[in-house]
């Protein structure tokens, strides 16, 4: 692969989690204890020698930022190129607000015409996954595509599930000949993992056009309408993934990591990934603690019962309380003789003695930022 002649760019804030993204963009939020949902696709990115990714935001991006930095846990903090964060510009969206994806990457143009690689991966989404990404943009090449979207094939998936995703049908060659966006009657099994390889004069074509145009979403404006005109081939994913777009996809992915299986494939030593490090000590365990099937961070001081729980870094649970089937993000505090399952909780969240706070697994508790309970 000519990794050297080949651009990234994430969009973020694609889909709204209520609460907790009403403080932060969706690609910050935490997963698996102390990684955050863009470290994936940054990894996958640098671990295939992508030097020059832009993190296009929208709205409520300081977490984000604060996350990213100069890109140095990437290895991006790089006097050429490297990782840039672009805020939103509404010079180019339409009556002055960003509608869809076609308005952040024409806010971002000035970047994507200043690069000088040939090629670029774009991800549109938030998903969790361990792509290598080389292999893919090379696949392009051979093929010559015009455009390569990555997909997985959701066998066994319900049709309600499958009605989340856009997607698509190929023929023998995977060639794409359909693209349906969330359709309610699913024809196939086969989904986009909004993400795309294409030539970046191409990208430029089609961001130009449908801005011209008023249109404002990329798949349904660009890829459905210019199907017939573009060479558009599919290439599969065959691992492990986890598209994040409520908060039961949330959960689901955060539970996954439970599972040793899932965690060996995410964390591939051979594409490793990546995450803004900070200095703490080792989670204390006090003499009555039990902890079962857990995903637990440092920092953490546990005392009571956590069990089935993934828990952010910091976060405290007091003699007698009991934990259960639930996300716990950083510095949070549980005190005597509090019972939860099935509660997601943002940062700083404290739950008072003896409160009792019960969700579904279908219907997870959300509980905001700096709740006191």
């Amino acid at each position: 692969m000519r990794r050297h002649d080949t651009m990234g760019i994430i969009l973020t804030n694609q889909d709204k989690i209520p609460p907790i993204t009403d403080i932060r963009a969706n690609s910050a939020l935490p997963v698996a204890g102390r990684y955050r949902i863009i470290d994936f696709v940054l990894s996958n990115m640098a671990n295939a020698g992508i030097t020059n990714i832009g993190v296009a935001t929208e709205s409520n991006y300081s977490s984000l930022m604060d996350h990213i930095k100069s890109g140095k846990p990437w290895d991006l903090d790089r006097k050429n190129w490297g990782l840039n964060i672009l805020p939103p510009s509404l010079e180019n969206s339409t009556l002055g607000r960003i509608k869809g994806n076609i308005d952040m990457l024409a806010g971002i143009k000035d970047f994507i015409q200043r690069s000088s690689h040939t090629y670029v991966v774009l991800s549109l989404g938030n998903e969790i996954y361990n792509i290598d990404f080389g292999e893919a943009v090379e696949a392009h090449i051979q093929n010559q595509s015009d455009i390569t979207v990555i997909y997985k094939d959701l066998k066994g998936l319900e049709e309600r599930e499958l009605s989340r995703f856009t997607l698509i049908e190929m023929d023998g060659d995977k060639r794409v000949t359909d693209i349906e966006v969330q359709p309610f009657y699913p024809k196939t099994t086969t989904a986009s993992m909004d993400i795309y390889i294409m030539e970046k004069a191409l990208l430029e074509s089609i961001v130009d056009e449908c801005s011209a145009r008023g249109d404002n979403d990329f798949v349904k404006d660009a890829l459905v309408k210019k199907m017939g005109g573009m060479r558009i081939y599919g290439y599969e994913y065959t691992g492990v993934a986890h598209k994040i777009d409520n908060m039961t996809s949330y959960y689901k992915c955060n539970m996954r990591f439970l599972d040793a299986d899932t965690r060996r494939e995410l964390f591939n030593p051979e594409r490793p990934i990546y995450t803004k490090t900070k200095d703490q000590s080792p989670t204390k365990y006090g003499d009555d603690a039990k902890v079962e099937n857990s995903f637990i961070s440092d920092g953490c001081t546990i005392e009571g019962t956590v069990e089935n729980c993934v828990l952010s870094r910091g976060v405290k649970v007091a003699k007698g309380a009991v934990v259960r089937n639930s996300i716990i993000m950083q510095d949070s505090v549980i005190e005597e003789g509090v019972e939860l399952d099935h509660v997601v909780f943002d940062k700083e969240v404290v739950i008072t003695k003896g409160r009792k706070l019960i969700g579904q697994e279908s219907y997870p508790l959300a509980i905001s930022k700096g709740t006191v309970i």
